[in-house]
């Protein structure tokens, strides 16, 4: 099977029609990941219907504010159930000024605490804030994770390789000024990978200025094996095995021995 490792699959951006088209594409594995509360209801209500969709729940830095002790406690509920998978995303985000960074600052350990509560990894969301990502989880002391939609250069992911971390790409990589971060997929080892569409947004080349959906993930997967010189059933098999190795609670629902062998 082949996994989209994050996507917003949501009725704010999808019609129904459109949400059942994706959610019944029976060889693809998708992680729906929450970005406010009633986000992550929604997501875990889409794993709880099919066996191939896993749910992460969690605050996004831009949403921070929705962020109360209810609201805390609502969400351990929701990551107390078997479909759901990690705590994200959350994070920092200095590229629009829409929240304060002490409210995210804040935010950001809240939910590293409630991840190290749960035993659960986090998908760390990070924009312009490199520096105060890694400060807070050096901090935390917290490195159970993904860096989704890598963003930053051969520098960062450095760092954030030597720290434990698996790294996600999206469609970014498919942006023809983006050769800092292709340089920077280059020196991620297979076993540390994951990719992901990022859906509706970030939409690859060549289908810029369309609407993104799960399936297009494929094309991310054969513009990496391009990249990487890899074959693309091995890249498959390799990432859907590290989403496993990661999100190791995805095992208690679908097994990587069968999921993977399907890719």
């Amino acid at each position: 099977m082949i996994v989209d490792s994050h996507a917003h699959v949501f009725k704010e951006y999808y019609t129904e029609s459109e949400i059942e088209e994706i959610l019944e594409q029976k060889s693809l594995i998708v992680n729906v990941v929450g970005y406010d509360l009633s986000s992550s209801i929604e997501s875990l209500e889409l794993a709880s219907r099919y066996i191939n969709i896993f749910s992460t729940c969690g605050i996004h830095p831009y949403d921070i504010n929705k962020l109360n002790n209810e609201t805390l406690d609502k969400l351990k509920k929701l990551l107390g159930n078997k479909k759901t998978v990690a705590v994200g995303e959350i994070g920092l985000d200095y590229f629009r000024d829409l929240t304060k960074k002490d409210d995210q600052l804040k935010g950001f350990r809240k939910q590293i605490k409630l991840a190290k509560e749960t035993d659960l990894p986090i998908v760390i969301h990070s924009r312009d804030a490199f520096f105060d990502t890694i400060s807070i989880l050096l901090d935390e002391g917290y490195f159970k994770g993904v860096f989704h939609s890598f963003d930053y250069g051969v520098e960062e992911v450095k760092k954030v390789l030597d720290m434990g971390f698996y790294v996600s790409f999206s469609g970014i990589l498919t942006f023809s000024k983006r050769e800092d971060l292709r340089e920077a997929l280059r020196i991620v080892p297979l076993d540390r990978l994951l990719l992901e569409t990022d859906s509706p947004y970030l939409t690859p080349v060549p289908l810029r200025g369309k609407k993104n959906k799960p399936q297009n993930v494929e094309i991310i997967y054969d513009f990496v094996a391009n990249l990487k010189g890899v074959e693309k059933d091995v890249l498959h098999k390799t990432v859907c095995n590290n989403f496993f190795d990661i999100f190791d609670k995805a095992n208690l629902t679908m097994g990587k021995e069968v999921a993977c062998l399907k890719s």
